[in-house]
């Protein structure tokens, strides 16, 4: 095993609120898709806030995830680079991704898999991820877990946010954003871009692949009254990547692809029953359009390719009374892609799906909290599918001790290319899975650190993959992950932050065949991390991060090894005044080779500087 290969990807590993905080304080939306208090869930969910980001300097939401216990995420090169998220195991198309509560996982995409690789950070509020099934809220790809983006919120009275940063590869970031409430009025409107000359992406390859983003995002409520408003959201991302292809003339490839991701929402929220109910009515639209063009003919990297995602939906939440609430749901979901390469006809798919959930939440005495739901969701090619799930939390003795067990079910339903002709299986079924976990989390030393673990076991059948003896998908595949997820939070003192993690995941292939006991590809077996921060008395923060990645295989058989590599960081910020800061970091300081995926490059030592300022 390869070790002491190093970089600064690192971040919160419990709750971004102080330790001293209750856990009532944590308030949560993805496990019951409206916003409660993070005690009052059983299941595992971890928040990172835009302090911790700025904190810990992470340029893209793949940075920010890489320390996050259960989840791994592989690259496949330099910035903009395809980045892939697996959590507890899962494929990275059983990770739901949402944006301000829509969903934008790529429908386009041959399994749905979302790419981490161009979504930056530069205007995102928080990111919450919720590890483990979820689908009776969310219905499907919730099998590994969901990661909710949140991009800024509106601020009392009026804030602004800069930042600008260069770094390595030539990298150029800014990023701008105001927000504010005046009236009936609340709103959050920001931008942001990012131009890099890059690395090249296959190992072996003299040229740089570059990257070019530009993001946009907006978010305005209208408070009509104290019991209702309208709430408009919007998101666009428009990402130039080059690359290399095996497809291509090898590492010196020349193709790039354009991508464009349109996310809007428009909805209403009503309170009722004196602040008891509330109700939620929304349009949701998800436009992916991505053209890939390469000077080698007949590449299949000449490409247009569309989608679309419109969805209608219901939710309410009754608070019966205090021991008691009530959650349900009716959604509509129309989805369309079309996929045309070398100029040819496209190719047209379409499905329709409609759900409904149901949800009930007990609370029989102070600290307990017990939630059991059923889904069920109807496709128009993949007929019914019903989804069961339960969790308990309870929160003794003032909230020092929180105490977790779940039991939840997943599907993933076939994709557009998995299951329609010309090229897709119409027979296939919904992947599903179930998992169990239990969990605690533990406050000790009055308050200064906070300890937690959690076992989770999940159990896949009927996984879609491609199988060559019918040249089409199938549903042929089985997986069993379990694993282990622990870890601290220290504060010693108000200056000192430390915090650590160790994972273990053995997600082993039980599909028959000659890959059976196998572990599945990407996903190392152990995982850690460590991050350690300190404010000066004179205002610099400085900060160092270690993330650890034990041996993996890039193969279903197990014969191409990945070694295991140590990754470390250095940071630093100071403070001009309560208005200015300036920050700088140094990834990989003693500028270690490592391998991420096979073939693929990943950067050397580097470093970037910036300048973060409030109005």
């Amino acid at each position: 095993m390869t070790l002491l290969k190093y970089s600064a990807a690192a971040l919160a590993l419990l709750p971004a609120s102080a330790m001293a905080d209750e856990w009532d304080d944590v308030i949560v939306v993805t496990a019951s898709g409206f916003e409660q208090p993070r005690s009052e869930t059983g299941q595992a969910i971890d928040i990172v806030d835009r302090e911790r980001l700025d904190q810990l300097q992470s340029a893209t939401i793949g940075d920010a995830l890489q320390s996050v216990p259960g989840v791994t995420v592989a690259t496949r090169g330099g910035l903009g680079s395809q980045a892939s998220a697996f959590l507890r195991g899962g494929n990275s198309s059983q990770t739901l991704v949402l944006i301000d509560g829509v969903r934008i996982n790529d429908l386009t995409s041959p399994n749905g898999a979302f790419d981490f690789g161009t979504l930056m950070t530069g205007n995102i509020g928080q990111v919450e991820v919720l590890r483990g099934p979820n689908s009776i809220i969310w219905g499907s790809q919730a099998i590994g877990g969901v990661v909710n983006i949140q991009s800024l919120a509106p601020a009392d009275g009026f804030e602004g946010r800069f930042g600008a940063e260069y770094g390595a590869a030539d990298t150029k970031r800014m990023n701008a954003n105001i927000a504010g409430t005046s009236g009936l009025f609340e709103g959050s409107f920001g931008g942001s871009y990012v131009d890099a000359q890059g690395i090249s992406a296959l190992a072996g390859g003299t040229e740089r692949d570059g990257f070019e983003n530009v993001a946009g995002n907006g978010r305005l409520k209208v408070n009509i009254s104290d019991a209702f408003n309208l709430d408009f959201r919007g998101y666009y991302n428009d990402a130039t990547v080059e690359y290399d292809s095996a497809f291509g003339i090898g590492a010196n490839a020349l193709p790039v692809t354009r991508n464009r991701q349109f996310v809007g929402y428009v909805g209403a929220n009503v309170v009722a029953f004196d602040g008891r109910m509330q109700n939620r009515i929304a349009y949701t639209r998800t436009d992916i359009r991505r053209l890939g063009t390469d000077p080698v003919l007949f590449s299949f990297n000449n490409f247009i390719v569309r989608g679309s995602i419109d969805r209608a939906e219901y939710h309410t939440a009754f608070d019966v009374n205090n021991a008691l609430t009530l959650t349900a749901g009716l959604e509509y979901e129309r989805s369309f892609a079309s996929t045309s390469f070398e100029g040819a006809a496209a190719d047209i798919a379409r499905n329709h799906v409609a759900s409904g959930f149901s949800q009930i939440i007990v609370r029989p005495f102070a600290g307990l909290t017990v939630t059991g739901g059923v889904r069920h969701d109807q496709y128009t090619d993949y007929g019914g599918q019903t989804t069961l799930g339960g969790n308990i939390a309870f929160t003794p003795n003032d909230g020092r001790t929180m105490l977790r067990a779940t039991y939840g079910e997943g599907f993933r339903a076939p994709t557009l290319s998995e299951g329609q002709p010309p090229y897709g299986n119409p027979n296939l079924r919904p992947e599903t899975a179930r998992n169990f976990d239990l969990g605690f989390e533990q406050q000790i030393l009055d308050g200064k650190a906070r300890l937690f673990a959690t076992y989770f076991n999940r159990r896949s059948t009927d996984l879609i993959a491609f199988s060559f003896a019918a040249f089409q998908s199938e549903n042929i595949d089985r997986v069993k992950s379990t694993g282990v997820e622990a870890g601290f939070n220290l504060n010693p003192t108000d200056r000192l932050d430390i915090r650590a993690s160790y994972t273990l995941v053995d997600a082993v292939n039980r599909s028959a065949g000659a890959n059976f006991g196998n572990r599945l590809a990407l996903r190392p077996q152990h995982s850690g991390s460590l991050t350690v921060d300190w404010q000066t008395p004179i205002g610099l923060s400085v900060g160092s991060s270690v993330l650890l990645i034990g041996d993996s295989f890039d193969d279903a058989s197990n014969s191409v090894v990945l070694d295991g590599y140590a990754l470390v960081g250095l940071r630093a910020s100071l403070p001009i005044n309560d208005r200015l800061e300036l920050y700088g970091r140094v990834d990989n300081i003693f500028d270690m080779q490592y391998t991420v995926v096979a073939g693929y490059n990943s950067f050397g030592r580097n470093a970037a500087v910036g300048v973060r300022a409030k109005f």
